[in-house]
């Protein structure tokens, strides 16, 4: 992964949410799955590949993205109803592409970003940073976009945005100045150099994302 450009939404906000151990922050791992699924929706939206439509309903456009991964969200959306609902696509997407976490750990895993243990049997798979500099690259952009210190990517802008309802804005702005990044996080989107219908559809992923993210968190 030598470029930061080249890298899904989805791997940014997964590297943003890891330490070097490999390790979520505690009592993340399901809303930290849920934007990822969010991501790889957002990604499709800002490429073309789909458009949230004002009730909700998900509408394909275009052809199937070169991503293979991106392909397969897509083709999971395909294979659903017409109409079908951004909130109940969201809870429902991870298991039709193998898990959003998975899949993206996967990806992480073949770039050699990620590594693969298990100690024993008894223990569940880690996946600690083994590319330290990559991962380093995406945080570092990340963190300067938190904290005003950089041109807001539309990329960039869907990982802040997603940073807070996943719980990771501790993450994203660890020191000073964190309430005036947190703002940022909550108005990215709208700050970021997307066309109108992109902004709208990629602002209602992540307020889908952040309404699950709620019901999560209250138990409901």
């Amino acid at each position: 992964m030598p470029n930061v450009t080249a890298v899904l939404i989805a791997e940014m906000l997964l590297l943003c949410a890891t330490d070097v151990d490999g390790a979520l922050p505690a009592g993340t791992r399901p809303i930290v799955r849920i934007g990822l699924t969010g991501a790889l929706l957002a990604e499709l939206a800002i490429l073309g590949s789909l458009t949230i439509e004002p009730d909700g309903g998900i509408k394909l456009l275009g052809t199937a993205p070169d991503d293979p991964l991106l392909a397969d969200v897509r083709e999971a959306l395909a294979g659903q109803p017409g109409g079908s609902r951004l909130g109940r696509m969201i809870s429902a997407l991870s298991p039709r592409i193998g898990g959003s976490r998975e899949r993206v750990v996967d990806r992480l895993v073949s770039e050699g970003v990620l590594g693969r243990d298990r100690p024993s049997r008894l223990q569940p798979t880690r996946h600690p940073v083994t590319d330290l500099a990559a991962r380093q690259r995406v945080v570092d952009e990340v963190r300067a976009a938190a904290a005003g210190g950089l041109p807001l990517r539309p990329e960039i802008a869907v990982v802040l945005a997603l940073a807070v309802p996943c719980r990771l804005a501790r993450r994203v702005a660890p020191g000073q100045g964190r309430s005036a990044a947190r703002r940022r996080m909550t108005q990215a989107i709208a700050d970021a150099p997307l066309a109108p219908d992109v902004a709208r559809s990629v602002g209602q992923i992540v307020s889908a994302v952040a309404g699950i993210a709620a019901a999560m968190a209250s138990g409901g």
